[in-house]
Parts: C-alpha cells; sequence; structure tokens
C-alpha cells in the first residue's frame, strides 16, 4: 500500500486515493470494518452471553433475552416434585406428653386412659454449649520400687487445658469450607459459646485438619487419573495481598481443591492429575488444557449456550438459536431419563447428531474464514468468527450423551 494507512483521514485524502489505488482503498476499508465489528462485539459482551464473569459486568446492562420459550406453567414448585420437606422421625430423642385434663364440655377427664396420641415434631439444637471432660491419670507407688508411676493420657490430650478435637474441627471448617473471617469466628464463639478463641487456636484446627486430610489428598490424585470424565476448572484467590489460583478437578462424588500461583499449564503439570488422565477433560476452552494431548477435551455446555445468545442476539443468526434449542431439547432427554433410570436411545443421539451437523454446516456458510483465518494468522479474534470457530469444534458435541448407556 503506497499510501499512508493512519486510520485519521481526511475525505480530501479518501477521494485522491480511490482515484489511484482503489484496491488498497477497499482491503482498508474492509480491515477497519473488522476492527468496528471486533469492538463492538467486545462491547457487547457480557456474563449472560460469554464467558466473561458476572464481575466484569457494567452497571447498565441490556434486559435479558432469554431463547427459551415460556412453558405455560406457573412459578416454583411442579406437582409430582418431591421437594424438600421435613420429614417424620422414627426414632425422636425426646418425647413430651401433653395430658388432658378436661373435655370440652367440662368432664374430668385426669384419671382416664388415653386411646391414641395424635403427632407433631420439633426439630431443633440443643443448647450450645462447650462440654468439659476432666481426664484424671492415675498416680501410684510402685511396692517394688517405691517409685511414684503416672499413667499416660490419650494421645489427643496434650495440654492442661485444651479445646476438644470435635471444636476444632468446627473452627476448621467454618474458615475454610464456609469462607468466614477469622476475626467473625472469633467473635461468634465468644458470643456462643462465651470462649474467646485465640488466633493462634484457630490456625492450629486449620492445620490439624490440613494433615489429617493428607492421605486422602494422595489417594484423590490417585484415583482421578482413571476415571473416564472430569471436570476441570480455576479461580483466583488473593492470599496475602497476592494473586493466588485455586485449581479444582472434580467428578459428581470426587472434588480435588489446589492453590497455585500460576495459572496455565506449569500449574497444572505441579498438580499431577490432568498429565496422567486419558479420558475425557471437560473445562472452559482454556488454552492451557487444550494443549494436553493425552486425553479428550470437551466444553461447559454452559458456557458453548452463551455464546449461542451472543451470536443470535447480535448477529441475528438463526442457527445459534436452533442449535441453543438442541441442547436444551438433549438436556431435558437426558434429565428425564436419568429420572427413570433409562439409557438415552440410539435413535435419538443419531437424530440429534444429524441436526447438529446440519446446523454447524448452516453455521459455516454464515460465518466463512477470513483470509486471515486461512492464513492461520490472528487466531485470538473477539469477533464472530472466533465465537464460531469455538462452538463448531468436534470436542462441542462429545460429552453431551452417549447412545444406549444409562444417564
Amino acid at each position: 500500500m503506497h499510501a499512508d494507512t493512519s486510520v485519521d483521514k481526511s475525505w480530501q485524502q479518501l477521494w485522491d486515493w480511490q482515484q489511484t489505488d482503489p484496491r488498497t482503498l477497499v482491503d482498508y476499508t474492509f480491515e477497519l470494518q473488522t476492527q468496528v465489528r471486533r469492538r463492538r462485539d467486545a462491547a457487547a459482551q457480557n456474563s449472560r452471553n460469554s464467558s466473561r464473569p458476572p464481575s466484569s459486568d457494567r452497571t447498565e446492562q441490556p434486559k435479558p433475552q432469554s431463547l427459551r420459550e415460556k412453558s405455560g406453567r406457573k412459578t416454583g414448585g411442579q406437582p409430582g416434585h418431591p421437594g424438600r420437606t421435613l420429614q417424620f422421625s422414627d426414632q425422636p430423642q425426646h418425647t413430651e406428653i401433653h395430658c388432658l385434663l378436661e373435655c370440652h364440655c367440662g368432664e374430668d377427664l385426669s384419671q382416664e386412659a388415653a386411646i391414641d396420641f395424635e403427632r407433631r415434631q420439633v426439630f431443633d439444637l440443643p443448647v450450645l454449649q462447650l462440654e468439659c471432660t476432666e481426664h484424671r491419670a492415675e498416680i501410684k507407688e510402685c511396692p517394688c520400687c517405691h517409685q511414684l508411676a503416672t499413667s499416660p493420657f490419650p494421645e489427643n490430650v496434650k495440654g492442661p487445658v485444651q479445646y476438644g478435637r470435635n471444636f476444632r474441627a468446627v473452627l476448621a471448617y467454618f474458615y475454610d469450607a464456609q469462607l468466614g473471617a477469622s476475626l467473625r469466628i472469633r467473635q461468634m464463639c465468644e458470643e456462643m459459646f462465651g470462649y474467646a478463641v485465640s488466633e493462634g487456636t484457630l490456625q492450629s484446627a486449620r492445620q490439624e485438619q490440613y494433615q489429617a486430610l493428607e492421605c486422602f489428598e494422595e489417594r484423590l490424585k490417585e484415583i482421578l487419573p482413571r476415571e473416564s470424565v472430569l471436570h476441570v476448572d480455576e479461580t483466583s484467590l488473593p492470599i496475602n495481598q497476592t494473586k493466588h489460583w485455586l485449581h479444582v478437578i472434580c467428578t459428581p462424588l470426587l472434588t480435588f481443591f489446589s492453590v497455585q500461583l500460576l495459572r496455565g499449564k506449569e500449574a497444572i503439570n505441579a498438580i499431577g492429575i490432568i498429565p496422567r488422565f486419558t479420558g475425557w477433560l471437560m473445562h472452559d476452552f482454556l488454552s492451557s488444557y487444550l494443549s494436553f494431548e493425552n486425553c479428550l477435551h470437551t466444553f461447559y455446555k454452559s458456557h458453548l449456550m452463551r455464546e449461542l445468545v451472543f451470536i443470535f442476539e447480535q448477529h441475528q443468526q438463526s442457527w445459534a438459536e436452533d442449535l441453543y434449542e438442541l441442547f436444551l431439547e438433549m438436556l431435558r432427554y437426558v434429565q428425564k431419563q436419568k429420572a427413570r433410570d433409562a439409557p438415552v436411545r440410539k435413535a435419538h443421539y443419531q437424530w440429534w447428531q444429524r441436526r447438529y451437523r446440519r446446523l454447524l454446516r448452516a453455521g459455516r456458510q454464515a460465518n466463512p474464514l477470513t483470509a486471515e483465518q486461512k492464513s492461520g494468522k490472528r487466531r485470538k479474534q473477539s469477533n464472530r468468527n472466533s465465537h464460531f470457530g469455538i462452538l463448531t469444534s468436534n470436542f462441542c458435541w462429545v460429552g453431551v450423551v452417549t447412545p444406549e448407556r444409562k444417564c
């Protein structure tokens, strides 16, 4: 391009340019159009239609436009829903008899025997207080050598006065599992139990649980690489004002956490589970995960569906709405079969797969590759083609359902 390609140009400069080199001007205009589209798409992204976290959302967001059709049902629990109400206990810890002394007509019933009872049960906590157990080790004088001998205390009774292991486990649970602040946990203990727990006691209780879980952690590292499907994710975690990353690797029954200074492949290798894994790895298409070729990859459908919402709302491409509905249809069917403990029929699977591939063809026609993408340049782009590239990967299909297997 022989002309100056800076963005700011006067009307006269553009006119002269089209007179001397119209083809280059067309390329220049197309590049500007691409940049505008990228910026417009980036500005339209939020946590509802992309993988961006909610914390990145701006204060003013457009009203959500759901692609789901209205079911016509009322909000709330539906008929047949199992619910989560309290159930009667067959073995209550306490029973209180409320005697009937007088009939509503005034007759004395205090000496009459009860013929039946109407039951009501109340589930409540006992009085919250610490119980003190005193351990006394016998001291005896040996009749043979006349020396004093003392019986040993239990291994977990180490000091003259201390908190028990159950209470210390609760302290660690509030701090780590419920993410309670140290000051608030100590304040709660003082107000509820009447004992002001020190910071040292709280931290030593956490250290005890950490050491007790070491064997479980090592066992998880042995079991998880043998699983058929692993779900992985990571989130930032500030520790002493330094950014760390909390990595999670889990199945429906097992969960492994690891705190690392880094987020990417170096941290994943340090954990040591994924490098030995050969099954399906489900993630949010982070490039560090995709770099592992020892396992198969699939993506979280919730992330993909948000990308579909973006393509449909911002670019009005109907194939994206149809694919969104296909994912929902598959989800509802799998949930229904799971509730019945029934397998996914092969006919359903094949029908879905045909529709899926037909929709991908429609998406490819609506989003042809640019010259840069064909040449392998600018792989990381925030335009509609980059969204479509994620969605049209074969990884998007696998891991949704498996035919003729129980859900």
